[in-house]
């Protein structure tokens, strides 16, 4: 039997990929294993940092901060009435799972700050039930949760959240403003283990569209 033989103009063609020189990104390593703190901090912080920064500015009264006081250096002191810290482990204020707080008074607080934690917790929405029961009537949670991250084994890391996860889960608050951080690049650079001075601001500030970092997000209650 014959082959029937495709005229030329109907054969489809190949098209071939140049090669793409990979070059230092051609490993399994990160550059640094403890995400990008020895090459000038983490990628993330920078999004988280710059929209706490102005989240912070002109805040007043009771605040609650997860797993430390990292950003109580954004508030203006005149204005802090009050500052605690929660943990699950000792050496913050209030020693406490976040997702059952019975030592935070309901609407008792003016802020609550929670930024890199929600992955670490058993059920995010028990802990978000709790900044909302804390929180008196006007009161804001600022939040902030990885989309793309390695993983951490030795803190019972659990989820990544996409921006509408984390609207879904603020749900129950009277106003919300949730937005997507990072972009392709940054997110690639994390994840091998780059830092802040392996990046252009340039770089970092390009939107992400479906390829982005981490999310932040403000609700008021």
């Amino acid at each position: 039997m014959k082959k029937t033989r495709i005229p030329a103009k109907g054969r489809r063609k190949r098209i071939i990929p140049s090669r793409i020189d990979l070059g230092d990104f051609e490993r399994t390593k990160p550059f640094c294993p403890r995400w990008g703190d020895t090459r000038g901090g983490a990628i993330d912080r920078y999004y988280i940092d710059e929209f706490m920064a102005k989240q912070l500015r002109g805040a007043k009264g009771v605040m609650l901060e997860c797993g430390g006081s990292r950003y109580r250096r954004f508030v203006n002191p005149r204005n802090v009435e009050s500052y605690q810290d929660i943990d699950i482990l000792p050496g913050c204020s209030l020693q406490a799972d976040i997702q059952d707080m019975p030592l935070v008074a309901n609407e008792s607080r003016d802020l609550v700050i929670c930024t890199q934690v929600l992955q670490y917790v058993e059920h995010p929405a028990r802990a978000i039930a709790e900044f909302h029961r804390v929180l008196k009537a006007g009161g804001r949670l600022l939040l902030s949760v990885p989309c793309i991250e390695q993983e951490n084994p030795r803190h019972h890391d659990r989820w990544r959240f996409t921006v509408r996860a984390v609207r879904e889960l603020l749900v129950q608050f009277s106003h919300q403003r949730v937005v997507a951080q990072g972009n392709l690049f940054s997110s690639a650079c994390f994840l091998m283990g780059l830092g802040l001075a392996d990046l252009s601001e340039r770089m970092l500030r390009k939107p992400g569209a479906h390829f982005y970092q981490t999310v932040v997000a403000v609700a008021r209650k």
